[in-house]
């Protein structure tokens, strides 16, 4: 209900203000970040019946390099885990353009350097 009237009155800055983050509607398609110093693992959680919480038992799709360049398209809590940048239950869906046909799913937020604590302001909550 928060997030219909955050979007009819356009005020994910005050959302965000009040400590509402993950209620605050999308302002962005995506969002540019790198991955860390260990790498990233994308991984596939979807599947025919379900989709499954991003966590370590989903499916390994690519491992990208450190340094690499990913689009962070919509995030979602899922399995905690520990990594390059500290320990979170954040993952990122992410599509990597160098990765010979673009592979995309859910990385570990803990290895994606966003530039920020946890949710990216104004992006979009994984459904």
């Amino acid at each position: 209900m928060l997030t219909k009237l955050f979007r009819l009155l356009g005020i994910g800055a005050a959302a965000t203000a009040l400590g509402l983050a993950t209620c605050t509607p999308a302002n962005a398609s995506w969002y540019d970040s790198t991955v860390g110093g260990w790498g990233a693992t994308i991984r596939d959680c979807y599947h025919p019946n379900r989709v499954w919480p991003p966590s370590l038992g989903c499916r390994s799709v690519v491992v990208v390099p450190a340094g690499a360049h990913v689009r962070v398209v919509c995030q979602v809590r899922g399995q905690n885990i520990n990594g390059y940048y500290g320990t979170t239950d954040l993952w990122d869906y992410v599509v990597w353009e160098g990765g010979g046909g673009r592979p995309e799913g859910f990385a570990s937020d803990a290895n994606i350097n966003t530039g920020h604590s946890y949710w990216i302001p104004g992006i979009d909550i994984c459904h």
